[in-house]
C-alpha cells in the first residue's frame, strides 16, 4: 500500500522519473524543509517535496487559486534569437497577465474537471485538494510581437516555439492550509521552427498549461484507483 501510495504522490505532484521510479527521501538523512516536506529524488523537475504521510486519496474536489503572476523572471531573447539586438525588454502588460490566468484555469478545468470528474469548486471542504500555482519565470524566444519590439519591415519572426516556461505548484488541505508539496517544474514549448506571433504564442502557452494540467489529473486518476 505504502508503494502505491508513493507512486501516486509522486504522480500528482507533476513529477516523471528521469531514471528509476521517483522515491521520497526518509530517514535521518532525508532533506526535509517546512517541517514536514521531504525531497523525492528521480524527477524531471527541478525540486520536489511532499509529506510522506499524505493521503492524496481524500481529495475528490479541487479549489484553484489564479495563477501567481506578479513576480515574473523574465529572461530575455538573445539578440540572435530575437533579431534585432535593440529590441524592446519583454514585460507582462495586465492584460499578458489575465490571459496567462485564463488559459491556466482553462487547462485545469478542462483535465480536471471535464476529463477527470473532479469539480473544480469555491469553496473549502474536507474532500477538496488546494492547488495554488506561481509562474516564475518566462524565456520568450523571440521579441514581443508589435510594432515597437521587432524591427521595422519584418513581417515574419521564424523561431523554435514560444520559448519556456517555470512554474511552481503547491498542494493543499483547503480546510487546514497545510502543506502536502510543493515542486517547481519547467516546460518548453514546441522545438518545431515556424512563425513567432502573438497567437502562435499563446498556443503553445495553453499546450504547456495543458501538459501540467493534465499530468495532476493523471496522478488523480492513479490515486483514485482510475
Amino acid at each position: 500500500m505504502y508503494k502505491v501510495l508513493l507512486g501516486a504522490i509522486a504522480s500528482i505532484s507533476v513529477l516523471t522519473a528521469c531514471s528509476g521510479t521517483p522515491e521520497v527521501q526518509t530517514g535521518d538523512d532525508a532533506e526535509v524543509i517546512m517541517g514536514g516536506l521531504n525531497r523525492v529524488d528521480n524527477s524531471r523537475a527541478d525540486f520536489a517535496y511532499i509529506d510522506p504521510q499524505a493521503d492524496f486519496s481524500k481529495y475528490n474536489k479541487v479549489l484553484l487559486r489564479p495563477l501567481g503572476v506578479d513576480n515574473v523572471e523574465i529572461i530575455q531573447p538573445s539578440s540572435s534569437g530575437s533579431m534585432n539586438r535593440h529590441n524592446r525588454n519583454w514585460e507582462l502588460t495586465d492584460a499578458d497577465k489575465k490571459n496567462l490566468q485564463d488559459a491556466f484555469r482553462d487547462a485545469m478545468v478542462k483535465q480536471l474537471e471535464d476529463k477527470g470528474a473532479y469539480p473544480v469548486v469555491t469553496e473549502a471542504d474536507d474532500d477538496v485538494l488546494l492547488i495554488t500555482a506561481v509562474l516564475t519565470a518566462i524565456a520568450p524566444s523571440a521579441a514581443r510581437d508589435d510594432n515597437r519590439s521587432r524591427p521595422a519591415g519584418r513581417s515574419r519572426v521564424y523561431t523554435e516555439g514560444a520559448g519556456s516556461l517555470v512554474v511552481m505548484v503547491v498542494y493543499g488541505d483547503s480546510e487546514t492550509g497545510e502543506i502536502l508539496g510543493l515542486i517547481k517544474d519547467a516546460k518548453s514549448s514546441t522545438s518545431t521552427w515556424g512563425s513567432n506571433n502573438s497567437v502562435s504564442n499563446m498556443s503553445d502557452v495553453k499546450r504547456m498549461f495543458s501538459s501540467w494540467a493534465m499530468q495532476i489529473r493523471k496522478g488523480l486518476d492513479r490515486v483514485h484507483g482510475k
